[in-house]
């Protein structure tokens, strides 16, 4: 269903909820979709790509992540927890700070002002980094969408997702790459940045083009970035370390969740997703922000708080990863 909300306490017109077209989605098609070949003089070649692993390692104290660079790098994507959200949004954005988060990404705003919105995020000692937003209100209409994420204190928007006759031909995904770029700018104006999340149908040929790699060439390096949800590259077939090893520096966030042996979104860490592996070599791939994420959680908040301790014990397990991978760098 298509939720709406307000940007409350001003003149901002309603607009469809970030997630609202995803939600909207048939939970069939949710099950599917990705796959690219990223531009070719963008790629490293291994021993480069462990190189900058090692970066990592430097940069965390050669070694696992301290605490608060876990904190400041695990967020919870509260698409997660909507029906709470719904509900009581401050009461249940107070059970993720009391969880331990102290990062979230928003999915709509539930109708809170943005002001109001920020405020509650400061008293909670929480921060948003990021929101997705509707795909067609960011083409048409993006000034106000710009204006609360400014307010609210974003770093990134995100366009979320797109409706399947929206994304039917290659031609649409062109002039949605060029879409990107001119949003960009907008944000990058407001002293934001741009993003593109994806799911699996990205990656799925269109008359022998994979739509993902007219993005990622034609989007704007400069000012266009990507989220790479980890779950939908694997479902639609993808090498998840490949991914960011062909577009170094691209994907300054990501969205974690696991994926079952038959292919079903299943909590962190009960899965066969390997999260360690890729996220060693995060500083190579830009990655700042991890959200964790399950679109059909049947208990939410254990969701949440399951993926809060298992990506805390992963981050800890790329960090050595990393430190290892220097390690055999100096060797050579």
């Amino acid at each position: 269903m298509k939720k709406r909300f307000a940007i409350a306490g001003g003149a901002g017109p309603a607009f469809t909820a970030v997630r609202g077209a995803r939600a909207e989605q048939p939970r069939r098609e949710r099950t599917l979709h990705h796959k690219p070949q990223i531009r070719k003089e963008a790629s490293l070649s291994r021993r480069s790509f462990i190189a900058g692993a090692a970066g990592l390692a430097a940069a965390t104290a050669c070694g696992p992540l301290r605490a608060g660079e876990r904190a400041r790098a695990i967020g919870l994507q509260l698409y997660t927890i909507r029906r709470a959200m719904s509900e009581d949004a401050p009461a249940a954005l107070r059970r993720v700070a009391e969880i331990g988060y102290r990062h979230v990404e928003f999915a709509g705003y539930f109708g809170m002002a943005p002001g109001a919105l920020r405020t509650l995020l400061s008293h909670l000692g929480l921060a948003a980094p990021s929101a997705h937003m509707d795909a067609r209100l960011l083409r048409d209409d993006p000034g106000p969408l710009i204006d609360a994420a400014a307010q609210i204190g974003h770093e990134f928007v995100v366009l979320g997702w797109l409706r399947p006759e929206d994304r039917r031909t290659i031609d649409q995904y062109k002039a949605w790459a060029e879409t990107c770029n001119h949003v960009a700018e907008r944000c990058r104006a407001a002293g934001l940045r741009f993003a593109w999340h994806n799911h699996d149908f990205e990656f799925h040929p269109i008359g022998g083009v994979v739509p993902y790699d007219v993005l990622l060439e034609r989007a704007d390096p400069d000012l266009v970035s990507f989220e790479l949800d980890f779950y939908w590259a694997r479902k639609a077939g993808q090498n998840i370390l490949g991914l960011l090893e062909k577009a170094p520096a691209r994907f300054p966030l990501c969205h974690v969740k696991d994926m079952d042996r038959k292919g079903n979104m299943t909590d962190i860490g009960e899965g066969v997703i390997d999260f360690a592996g890729a996220l060693a070599d995060r500083a190579t791939a830009g990655i700042k922000h991890c959200f964790v994420e399950r679109d059909d959680a049947p208990a939410p908040f254990r969701t949440a708080e399951q993926g809060l301790a298992a990506m805390t014990r992963i981050l800890e397990d790329a960090g050595a990863r990393a430190d290892r991978a220097r390690s055999l760098e100096s060797e050579r």
